[in-house]
């Protein structure tokens, strides 16, 4: 993994995760009236759909960042870019949770990601950690020992400077 791949994700994640800890914080030890006036902020609902699932996922992508990074992990082209396709499918997957807060007028539309987004973050937090530990996978270095049956048709990454 490249050290600009590294550590642009490591604080992007690490801000999330900062955001998200800091609004769990004061929705769940602020005084409960002060906390029932604001719910009507669409910021506030979102935070609420939000944060949980966020801070999840964060945690797992923080935690598969410092694995690779200090493990030198690498993968083979095609593990890498499921991961990748899986992660970011599931990002927006929980992100189209947040779709009935701010476009009340999809909220029938969009129900369905939201309730399976709450239950699960509830029922499974693990789940949504490994996912985030997939988009992490997803920013490993490339294996170039091992290029499949095609390796001659690929170009060589030495040569071009795309060796991780």
């Amino acid at each position: 993994m490249k050290k600009s791949t590294f550590i642009g994700n490591f604080v992007a994640w690490v801000v999330v995760c900062a955001a998200s800890i800091a609004f769990l914080a004061w929705y769940h030890l602020t005084d409960p009236d002060t906390v029932l006036a604001a719910t009507d902020s669409p910021v506030v609902q979102t935070g609420m759909v939000l944060a949980a699932p966020l801070l999840l996922f964060g945690m797992g992508v923080i935690i598969g960042l410092l694995l690779l990074w200090f493990k030198h992990i690498l993968m083979g082209r095609g593990a890498r870019l499921a991961c990748r396709v899986v992660a970011v499918l599931s990002l927006v997957f929980i992100l189209l949770a947040a779709v009935p807060v701010v476009v009340p007028a999809a909220a029938e539309s969009f129900l369905g990601p939201a309730v399976i987004v709450v239950y699960v973050t509830m029922a499974a937090p693990i789940l949504i950690m490994m996912l985030g530990l997939a988009y992490a996978l997803g920013c490993a270095g490339v294996d170039t020992s091992k290029r499949g049956p095609f390796a001659k048709y690929l170009p060589d990454d030495e040569k071009d400077g795309r060796a991780s």
